[in-house]
Formats: structure tokens, sequence, C-alpha cells
């Protein structure tokens, strides 16, 4: 069932319950698992060749995080994407972000800049051969070079482990030529400003680069409706996500 593209994750200090649990994570972020499909413990026990104990782990963890809904006596499946989490995953990321990146202003080195302009080249360079999963991927690593720089690593993973909803409507987005364009502007925009001194303009600019809703993303709705959790209107979180447009 699970054929195409499901591997066990290799790391030196993966053992086999954290090598499961990464692999499913991978594959449910990068939407090889569509919202809403049918995960069969079975299946993906024989697939990766570990027994069901490992997978049965992976699939609670998965579920403590809203990536996967587990329902007994029904079944699991990948989570709809939820837009009220998607608005608090968003908050989350705003929050530590703008704190990351004012002090990398004050702290960051030249050798910092020309780590964040390699990152740019390299979504180019992912953008050019149409890998939308390596070109997020780098647009990660963009962002993540704040944290480390400041030594803040922690608040990163946070940030990349409470990300899952908006990190697969991250991706959807790449579909569309016009996002992906806006994506790499704003990336050299933040850099310019930040190498020319304009440090506040920087920061807002990177404050719409990762916290705006832009119209062609309220459009996956329309054109998905499948991969969304049914909407409650009269959650003001909702409305403040459709109030970002």
């Amino acid at each position: 069932m699970y054929s195409d593209g499901i591997t066990l994750s290799k790391h030196s200090s993966y053992n086999i319950g954290d090598s499961v649990y990464y692999s499913l994570r991978k594959n449910i972020i990068a939407l090889n698992f569509k919202p809403g499909e049918t995960l069969s413990i079975k299946d993906i026990s024989e697939t990766l060749n570990v027994s069901r104990s490992p997978v049965r782990d992976a699939l609670i963890k998965l579920g403590k995080e809203g990536l996967v809904d587990i329902i007994p006596q029904k079944g699991t499946s990948v989570s709809k994407i939820d837009l009220k989490r998607v608005a608090e995953e968003k908050f989350l990321r705003e929050s530590l972000e703008e704190s990351a990146l004012r002090l990398f202003i004050k702290r960051h080195s030249e050798s910092d800049l020309a780590r964040l302009k390699n990152s740019i080249e390299m979504q180019k360079q992912s953008l050019k051969n149409n890998e939308y999963i390596s070109f997020l991927e780098y647009d990660d690593n963009f962002h993540s070079i704040f944290f480390q720089s400041i030594d803040k690593n922690m608040c990163w993973e946070i940030v990349q482990s409470m990300s899952g909803h908006y990190r697969r409507m991250r991706l959807m987005s790449l579909w569309d030529d016009q996002i992906v364009t806006n994506v790499v502007a704003q990336h050299h925009a933040i850099i310019e400003n930040i190498g020319n001194k304009n440090f506040e303009m920087a920061i807002e600019i990177a404050k719409k680069h990762f916290t705006k809703i832009t119209t062609e993303e309220l459009e996956l709705l329309e054109k998905y409706p499948d991969y969304f959790k049914e909407r409650d209107n009269n959650n003001f979180l909702i409305k403040d996500f459709y109030s970002r447009m």
C-alpha cells in the first residue's frame, strides 16, 4: 500500500521507533499521505519491515502533535488541515521569529549573512528543478539561521515540531509560481535591509513574509476542500485567519 516513497529515516542516533516516527511525519508533512487518508498499522509495518509496536507508538506521538486522528474502534487517518491550528501555529512562529530576528540584527556576522544568501541560491536551484519540497526545506534553513546564530536552537525546534498544519499549507501554496517568486524576493529584501542597516524595515518585511495570508492561499480552500477540516465560521480564530487577506 505504501510502496511509493515511504522508507525508514536513517540517522545514527535514531532507534527503530524514532525512524518510524520521522518517516511517517516526513510523509505527512510532504503530503505524500493526503489529509484524511486512512493509515493502516499492518500495511505500514509490512512496508517498513518493522513490528507493529513502533508503528503504533509513532502514530500515538503524531496524534499528540495533531497530525493524525486516532478514533477508537474506527481507525487512524491523517488529520485534515485545521485552520484554527494553522492560525495558532502561525502566531507561535511570528512571536518567536520576530524576537529572534531582533537579536540576530544586533549580533549577526558577515558569515551569517553569507549563509542566508547561500540558502536563497539553493532555493533558486530547487525552483529551477521544480523541487518544491527541497525549496521548502531551504526556506526553513533560511529562517533557522536567525535562531542558530543567537543560540536559540530549542526555540526553532519548537517552531518546527508545532507547525505541521501550517507547513502543509505552506507546501500547497508553493504550487503557485507567484507565491514562490514572492518568497525569494522577500528573502532578498530582508538580507538587503539588514546589510544596509535598515533594521526596522527588515523586521517589517519579515513579519509580512511569515504572517500574511494571501488570496492565493485562501484559494487553496476552494481548490482542495477535502484537505481541510470543516470550518466553524463562528470561531474567532478562523475569522482572524480570513481577516488577514
